[in-house]
């Protein structure tokens, strides 16, 4: 099968219309509906439904995209880095990412660094800001994701930012089309996270502002930990739905968004600025951390969104 047509289906697939697709590919829209309809073809399934608004994959075309993406990204990958000098750096990455994220970017992004760099071996911490800044300051931890920090010590460049809901037991009466107000969520004890910064950080601040009072029932540095007290009916929580994600599909925890005001937790990464990795290898690493955030946002595996870069000459 020509891997091509994989790429084509993926992008049409991503952008919802043929038309805007072939605009991104550089390609002319009926050439690129023909290797559609080749691929069906080669398939005998329907990959695609036609609509008033673009194109909706059938559920043969689902379960296409979900075996082939994240293979056909490391292929290419492969063959991109193949003939690098980086292809041939034999060392150890240490990469830290932030608990709430770990779940929906860690395989994803191992799996696309692995394709890249075939003679690296990679070690993963997951952690809040602090103890991962605390292992960049150290030289233990090469490359992070964190929340927005202002440190000389550290370069950091935001990245994206993920609104956060309102989490409860599986029955409790929350609904992703009814928002819950700041002020109704404080009138429920609390399960918020240990660390300082980032959720915790946000709600305790809100409060403060708004002059209302919160009652964190139970604090933990563990996400799942979290979970379970949540799920368990200890109190509510506030995450975001890339932790949180698989347990309301599963009716374990339910979600609404929060407003009035609504929250968000930002990420950003983060290097030292004494690095020691060869700064082609880590500019490398960097861009495909930033290129496979990208990837899963673009593709609705993590509601989240990506922020702007500033200048090039910071104006």
């Amino acid at each position: 099968m020509d891997t091509h047509r994989l790429g084509y289906f993926l992008r049409v697939a991503d952008e919802g219309s043929i038309s805007r697709a072939a605009s991104v590919l550089g390609i002319a829209q009926p050439a690129l509906s023909r290797h559609i309809r080749l691929l069906e073809e080669d398939l005998g399934v329907t990959l695609f439904l036609r609509t008033a608004r673009g194109v909706q994959l059938t559920e043969e075309g689902e379960r296409l995209r979900a075996t082939t993406a994240a293979p056909l990204r490391q292929l290419e990958l492969a063959m991109l880095y193949v003939g690098s000098p980086l292809a041939r750096i034999e060392r150890g990455l240490h990469i830290g990412l932030p608990t709430t994220a770990a779940g929906v970017l860690a395989v994803p992004l191992l799996e696309s660094l692995g394709a890249a760099f075939p003679k690296v071996h990679f070690q993963i911490t997951v952690a809040g800001t602090e103890e991962l800044v605390e292992g960049i300051l150290k030289g233990v931890v090469d490359i992070a994701m964190i929340g927005p920090l202002s440190d000389g010590r550290l370069f950091y460049e935001d990245l994206l930012e993920d609104d956060l809901l309102v989490v409860g037991a599986g029955s409790a009466d929350l609904r992703p089309d009814r928002a819950v107000s700041f002020a109704e969520l404080t009138a429920h004890p609390l399960v918020l996270p240990a660390s300082a910064t980032g959720v915790r950080t946000s709600v305790e601040n809100t409060a403060l502002r708004l002059k209302l009072r919160i009652t964190a029932r139970f604090v933990t540095d563990s996400l799942q930990v979290m979970k379970d007290l949540i799920g368990a009916g200890y109190g509510w929580g506030v995450l975001p739905l890339s932790a949180c994600g698989p347990e309301i599909d599963a009716g374990v925890l339910r979600a609404a968004p929060l407003r009035d005001p609504s929250l968000a937790t930002r990420f950003g990464i983060a290097v030292t600025t004494h690095l020691e990795l060869p700064t082609g290898f880590a500019t490398r690493v960097i861009e495909i951390i930033k290129s496979e955030a990208a990837r899963l946002i673009g593709t609705g595996a993590w509601a989240a969104r990506l922020l702007p870069h500033p200048p090039a000459d910071g104006s």
